[in-house]
């Protein structure tokens, strides 16, 4: 299992906090949040980095219509948040605690600005972070273009393969282990999650994937376009 900040082949705990784990959460204790609160809301002051230690956070927008606009899921060990690197004064996204009990290391926006000055790698990586979630977005939006069910929900598994996938042994297939529910997955591709669970049921009669918990087995990675 990944360490508890680890991201992209750097310890983000080590690069945002300078002391020891323990001492950190001596002086600054986790936030935890129950389901359905509000990390924070659109317009509200941006003056906070956070990492998230357990649980799970959406994050979205609302439409001028007021309808909800999910963007992405974090879990475990993701950031968010991280435009106040930027300046940014104000949110213009939600965040949203999924389950009872997630928990949230909060680090100080000026904080994190002066220590992107003072240490190269911790900007490096933030940068990084920005560019991979604008890129993620971009991903989003090109799904969203494909009319047909199949073919969105075959992009979106393309995706997590990619960012999730673990090569089995013996070359038997990749595992792909992620923390999304059928209805999550299905608003994120803007689909029912009727659909998202047929087509997936779908897939696994052609022995295409195995579905489990929280994972699948891409049995014939080929079949992903």
């Amino acid at each position: 299992m990944k360490k508890i900040w680890y991201f992209e082949e750097v310890d983000l705990f080590e690069l945002l906090c300078p002391y020891k784990y323990a001492r950190h959460i001596e002086h600054n204790p986790l936030t935890t949040y129950h389901k359905n609160d509000f990390l924070f809301l659109p317009n509200e002051e941006v003056t906070t980095i956070y990492l998230i230690a357990e649980g799970k956070v959406k994050v979205g927008y609302y439409d001028e219509d007021g309808n909800e606009i999910i963007k992405t899921y974090l879990t475990r060990g993701e950031i968010l948040g991280e435009m106040a690197f930027l300046g940014y004064h104000a949110h213009r996204d939600f965040a949203q605690a999924l389950q009872d009990g997630t928990q949230v290391c909060k680090v100080n926006a000026e904080q994190v600005r002066e220590l992107a000055r003072s240490y190269l790698p911790f900007s490096q990586v933030i940068y990084k972070k920005i560019g991979d979630n604008i890129r993620k977005l971009e991903r989003r939006l090109e799904i969203l273009f494909f009319k047909d069910v199949n073919r969105r929900l075959l992009e979106l598994l393309k995706d997590f393969k990619e960012l999730y996938g673990t090569p089995c042994p013996h070359g038997k297939g990749i595992m792909v282990e992620h923390a999304l529910t059928q209805q999550e997955m299905a608003n994120l591709i803007a689909v029912s999650r009727k659909s998202v669970s047929l087509t997936l049921n779908r897939l696994e009669r052609e022995g295409s994937i195995e579905l489990g918990p929280g994972k699948f087995w891409i049995k014939r990675p080929e079949f992903l376009p």
